[in-house]
């Protein structure tokens, strides 16, 4: 056998077949690394298509709830002017011989102008024959139609019909009041020959809507049938026996559609009418090409007659959505990084090798973030960013489920506390929204910590919380949380890393019960929490049915009070102040009263506050100033040299304008300004002391007096009178009162008078109802008195029958204008009786001597 030995490759050899296995390995690689690219990009392809059409989704459902919101607002403004026309429709009815002035005064005192901004023009137009024009022209010329109001001048002239001509019947106005001469129609339009459908709207009962061209503008005019006793009669041949006119309306569309699409300026919204009689539309905004849209219909009134394509409908436009991954932001951002990402992974797996595992770990990586970054946005979209509770969407939400558990378990109840901190406002101002944010999450965390682990505690916006919890008949009652809650609220709270500390309180709204819907629940106790707010705040209360009642009547009275001043129903009385021995009235106190035509007196407890939330105090306070000038300038003129009081709430200090309206009663009415004294309450002072001195300073130059009222009660230190431009100090009536239970009332008061004589002060002293009281102020030197011991509120007559004696008297030993310049100023008395308009619920006035 034969033996052949082996050739071993020479070097060069060695290193070719090295070189072709190492380009093998490398294109293997370069394989791996081109197959890890292309499915990196195909995936991150998907992924912005992913993103770009949940972005896209997600943008088309909030369109879709602005436009609910809008239809909404349109609607609720469609059912608003039906009420108008159901009220003025049973005027008609009710006063079938109603002069137009009647109707005027009746629009005037449903204040339809006012209400209804969009309401151009308005009333009654009737179906004339032809046989009656010329009785129907005398009744019109007896009873011209005034359109102006019942004050304004008729049409000059005779009956001039538009469009001429004969016809069998016209259709002229008999009754109307336009917002303008230029939105008022000719008295002898013939409506029916320019609206045939009138006839049609009149034989089915229904409201016709067409445009009305005036100008540049498009206007809608509505017709409405009215006939007798309110009803619309079942056939055709009873409407016509039934028929009374058509009520009409020429409304503004563009002011309504601008309401509803405030906070939108980026839609455009068309409301549509069609009918078998009638086709109208009105556009806001202008809707781009291909613009994405939706349309609602609005089923509303008489003219919701069932059929889809009949009736309102409002349709929103908006910018198209990109729906592709070059339209969406996030989508190509998704799909750049992912490419990227894709290309890096294939180089470090080509120049690596054996870097597989590190390229993986930066997918994941990528990946991680994008999922922290989508777990972010979904955590704002339900949670508060400040304090990290639940926010009104997440709150709602949970609402919604404990409603649906608690129905289907009988004896299970939701309850709500809804939940207000007391003068927040006030920390934001004095400390800065920083500490308020503080506070905010302090608040929050408290209230964590004091509910249960099942309730929910959440956030629905700046200083408003809400506890939700389900409780059963016999479990834990949610009073009792509530007093946990406003206890541990009560607890100081440390600002700025505990170097401050402040006290706040909070007031809670509870509802509890089986409700339907969570709105519903969190308005009950929203109700609630209005009532412990009007109870005096730091407390909680229990919602009852009769809070509905009263939400009801505080919008009523808010309405009236809105004529009482025009309509003269406030009165002022006013209470003498006395000069100490001698018991001489040397000046008035002006009391205001509230006499309602149908309620009575009301209370200015009840009134004051309304005016000053709805900012009526301000023209209030200005017309008894006025009145108070005024009565002083007549008693003046009788030779009664006393001086008055008018008592200033906090709205009308911080006006800019009030040093004029004093500056003005004063030239108007020609009284010498050392006599009217202007009273502002301690606690008024003490909210902002350093503006209040310059607000004073201001009317201080005009000659005026200024008085502190009520003091003792507002914690007023001696540098604050030092720096304040005040004359007069009123002692509030609860020292003297308490001279009855002895201890140390006494040395209070004479504390007190002892402040008026250091800064020289002029001292009085209110609330004087026993002999008692008023032997024991005179014992302790106190110079001037108030109270109903003495006199009590009475009318200026009253008070100009007291004095006259006293004013010969003073005349004739020239005591005349020097009553009380000894005691440095002259002095205003709170009555026993609440008055206005102070945060104290009056308004008052003192004068000089």
């Amino acid at each position: 056998m034969r033996c052949t030995a082996r050739k071993r490759p020479s070097p060069l050899e060695a290193w070719r077949r090295l070189g072709v296995l190492g380009r093998g390995r490398k294109s293997v690689w370069a394989t791996v690394a081109t197959v890890l690219v292309l499915a990196g990009v195909v995936a991150s392809v998907f992924g912005a298509r992913a993103v770009a059409r949940s972005q896209s989704e997600h943008r088309r459902l909030a369109f879709h709830l602005v436009s609910d919101e809008i239809a909404s607002a349109l609607k609720l403004s469609l059912q608003h002017e039906e009420d108008l026309v159901v009220g003025a429709s049973a005027f008609f009815t009710g006063n079938p011989n109603a002069s137009p002035a009647d109707f005027d005064r009746w629009a005037e005192s449903v204040h339809a102008m006012q209400r209804y901004p969009e309401l151009q023009n308005i009333g009654l137009v009737a179906l004339v024959p032809a046989s009656r024009l010329a009785a129907f022209e005398a009744r019109l010329a007896a009873n011209p139609v005034r359109p102006l109001g019942p004050e304004s001048v008729g049409p000059p002239g005779r009956l001039q019909i538009v469009p001429p001509g004969r016809r069998p019947y016209y259709c002229f106005a008999i009754a109307g009041l336009a917002r303008s001469a230029a939105t008022y129609l000719p008295a002898g339009m013939d409506y029916c020959a320019l609206a045939p459908q009138l006839m049609l709207d009149r034989e089915f009962g229904l409201t016709g809507y067409a445009p009305v061209i005036n100008g540049k503008t498009t206007q809608l005019g509505v017709e409405t049938p009215v006939y007798r006793g309110g009803v619309v009669p079942s056939t055709p041949t009873a409407r016509k026996r039934a028929f009374v006119g058509w009520l009409g309306e020429l409304l503004e569309p563009g002011i309504v559609l601008k309401s509803a699409l405030q906070g939108h300026p980026k839609l455009a919204v068309t409301v549509r009418y069609n009918s078998r009689f009638s086709h109208v539309a009105f556009t806001r905004g202008s809707a781009p090409a291909g613009a994405e849209s939706t349309t609602i219909n609005l089923l509303v009134g008489r003219a919701a007659l069932g059929n889809a394509h009949e009736g309102w409908t409002v349709t929103t436009f908006v910018h198209k959505f990109p729906r592709g991954v070059f339209g969406n932001f996030n989508s190509l951002e998704l799909l750049i990084g992912g490419s990227m990402l894709s290309v890096l992974l294939g180089l470090l797996v080509l120049v690596l090798s054996t870097g597989r595992m590190r390229a993986l770990s930066l997918v994941r990586e990528k990946t991680g973030e994008l999922s922290q970054k989508n777990r972010e946005l979904s955590y704002q979209a339900l949670y508060d960013t400040l304090t990290g509770l639940p926010n009104r969407a997440l709150v709602l939400d949970r609402t919604e489920q404990l409603l649906g558990r608690a129905a289907r378990e009988p004896g299970m109840l939701v309850g709500a506390l809804f939940i207000d901190i007391d003068g927040f406002k006030h920390v934001n101002d004095s400390l800065g929204h920083a500490a308020g944010d503080q506070l905010l999450k302090a608040v929050g965390e408290r209230l964590q910590s004091t509910v249960r682990d099942q309730d929910t505690v959440g956030r629905l916006g700046g200083d408003e919380f809400v506890v939700l919890g389900e409780l059963t008949a016999d479990g834990v009652k949610l009073d009792l949380l509530a007093d946990r809650l406003t206890d541990c609220l009560r607890e100081p709270v440390e600002l700025d890393r505990g170097q401050k500390a402040i006290s706040i309180t909070a007031s809670i709204g509870v509802a509890v019960g089986q409700y339907s819907t969570p709105d519903a629940l969190l308005r009950d106790a929203d109700l609630a929490l209005y009532a412990a707010k009007a109870a005096g705040k730091d407390r909680y209360a229990l919602f009852d049915a009769s809070m509905n009642t009263g939400l009801e009547c505080r919008l009523e009275l808010q309405a009236d009070l809105n004529a009482a001043l025009q309509q003269k129903q406030f009165q002022l009385v006013y209470q003498p102040i006395f000069k100490l021995p001698s018991r001489e009235c040397i000046g008035a106190e002006a009391l205001m009263r509230w006499r309602h035509p149908r309620r009575g007196m009301v209370p200015p407890d009840e009134f004051i506050p309304l005016a000053e939330e709805s900012g009526l105090i301000v023209p209030i306070g200005r017309w008894v100033l006025d009145e108070a000038c005024r009565q002083a300038a007549v008693w003046a003129g009788e030779g009664l040299r006393i001086g008055i009081s008018v008592n200033v709430s906090a709205h009308q200090l911080g006006r800019e304008g009030f040093a004029d309206d004093v500056r003005r009663a004063l030239h108007e009415h020609r009284i010498d300004p050392s006599r009217l004294t202007l009273e502002i309450t301690e606690t008024t002072l003490m909210r902002n002391a350093r503006m209040a001195a310059n607000h004073l300073q201001e009317v201080k130059t005009l000659g005026v007096r200024v008085a502190i009222d009520d003091f003792g009660t507002g914690y007023a230190s001696l540098s604050h009178l030092q720096s304040l431009p005040v004359d007069i100090l009123k002692i509030d009536r609860s020292f003297v009162a308490a001279l009855n239970n002895g201890g140390r009332s006494r040395q209070l008061l004479q504390a007190v008078l002892g402040v008026g004589r250091a800064l020289s002060l002029a001292v009085v002293a209110e609330g004087i109802e026993e002999q008692s009281q008023l032997s024991t102020l005179e014992q302790m030197g106190c110079q001037m008195c108030q109270g109903f011991l003495l006199a009590r509120p009475s009318p200026a007559d009253a008070i100009t029958s007291l004095l006259h004696p006293r004013a010969a008297q003073r005349t004739s030993s020239g005591e005349a204008g020097q009553l009380v310049e000894a005691e440095n100023g002259s002095v205003g008395e709170r009555a026993e009786e609440p008055r206005v308009p102070t945060p104290r619920r009056r308004v008052p006035a003192g004068g000089s001597g």
